[in-house]
C-alpha cells in the first residue's frame, strides 16, 4: 500500500443514513453496544428500549442482551447492552438505527 495518500482526515461517507469518518479503524473485539435511554415515564423508557432490543434479536438471534435500570432526577433510565457475535453485526446493527 502506498504512503502517498491523497486524503483528508475530515472526509466523511454517508451510508444507511449515518456519517462515518473514513479511515476509521475497526477493532475485531469491538462488538459490545451500550444504548443509554432516559425519560420520566418507566412505561415509556421501557418499551422504546424493548423496540431496540426487538430489532437487535430479530437481526442477529445470537446477540446477549443485559438492561441496567435506575431511577434518576429526571425520572428513569435504562441501559441496553448489547453484546454481539462479531464486530460486523455491531456495524451492521448501528448503521441500521436511524431505520428503528
Amino acid at each position: 500500500m502506498s504512503e502517498d495518500k491523497n486524503t483528508n482526515e475530515s472526509d466523511v461517507c454517508e451510508a444507511c443514513g449515518t456519517i462515518v469518518e473514513l479511515g476509521s479503524v475497526i477493532a475485531e473485539d469491538d462488538t459490545v453496544l451500550v444504548l443509554p435511554f432516559e425519560g420520566a415515564d418507566q412505561a415509556g423508557v421501557n418499551k422504546l428500549a424493548q423496540k431496540y432490543i426487538d430489532a437487535a434479536k430479530a437481526r442477529f438471534e445470537t446477540v446477549e442482551v443485559t438492561r441496567e435500570e435506575a431511577t434518576t432526577a429526571q425520572g428513569f433510565s435504562c441501559n441496553v447492552t448489547l453484546a454481539f457475535e462479531c464486530t460486523a453485526e455491531k456495524l451492521i446493527f448501528e448503521m441500521g438505527l436511524s431505520a428503528i
